[in-house]
């Protein structure tokens, strides 16, 4: 193999290596936590923290409104008793139990809110744990996929890094050099095909010197507008 076939060679593995890479760090990504089981997780559990809330201030608003409840009757036993005689006393009682039942309706008003919003939280709660059951499904179907893929992946990847290395170990230490600064700056292609005495890379024609001398394979050729090396067959 020529100078430049070599390096065209160890591109086209560094470019499947860099695909099948990128792709098991995917397959990585989604093993650890599918984003869909996450979300309704998190649905879930704002659901669930809506319905405690909505529990613990229902639960307030009747321990509130039994204690209004209490204090109105006891109001009511004493205006009623016969021991209270005076007319403003009397008055005073009466404004005290109106006073004390509309602070209970309003109370009630908002137990009752309270329930609503609970029972809407519950419903929301219950969706939501379908929606997880749903996810994780669908998950693990979809892991049982990856995982399958992954070992294939992971297996291609080895014998191309193989491959790599018994083809790295023939180049020329200058001409790795030149290949790994290039694969930096030219997005991970620093080599181009000559075809029809253009350069595929960028689509500009070398000079018929630069074409010639890349045909003959005996030194690396660069394009005079890429700076790739250019590769002939």
């Amino acid at each position: 193999m020529s100078r430049a076939s070599q390096l065209f060679r160890l591109q086209e593995i560094d470019l499947e290596l860099d695909r099948h890479r990128a792709r098991l760090e995917t397959i990585a990504e989604a093993l650890q936590g599918s984003p869909t089981v996450q979300a309704a997780f998190r649905r879930m559990d704002e659901a669930d923290g809506q319905l405690a809330a909505a529990r613990v201030d229902a639960r307030s608003f009747e321990y509130d409104n039994q204690a209004l409840s209490e204090k109105i009757a006891e109001v009511e036993k004493r205006l009623y008793s016969g021991a209270v005689t005076h007319p403003k006393e009397l008055q005073d009682l009466q404004k005290d139990i109106e006073s004390l039942k509309h602070r209970r309706a309003t109370l009630e008003e908002k137990q009752l809110e309270a329930l609503i919003k609970g029972e809407a939280a519950e419903a929301q709660k219950l969706a939501a744990q379908t929606d997880l059951q749903r996810a994780e499904a669908e998950a693990a179907k979809m892991n049982s996929h990856f995982l399958d893929e992954q070992t294939g992946w992971l297996a291609r990847v080895n014998q191309l890094e193989g491959e790599r290395e018994a083809i790295y170990a023939g180049i020329l230490a200058d001409d790795r050099e030149t290949y790994e600064r290039l694969r930096r700056s030219k997005n991970g292609r620093p080599v181009s095909r000559l075809e029809d005495g253009v350069c595929t890379a960028c689509g500009v024609a070398p000079s018929s010197a630069r074409s010639q001398t890349a045909r003959q394979a005996t030194e690396l050729i660069r394009c005079g507008n890429c700076d790739r090396i250019l590769y002939a067959e």
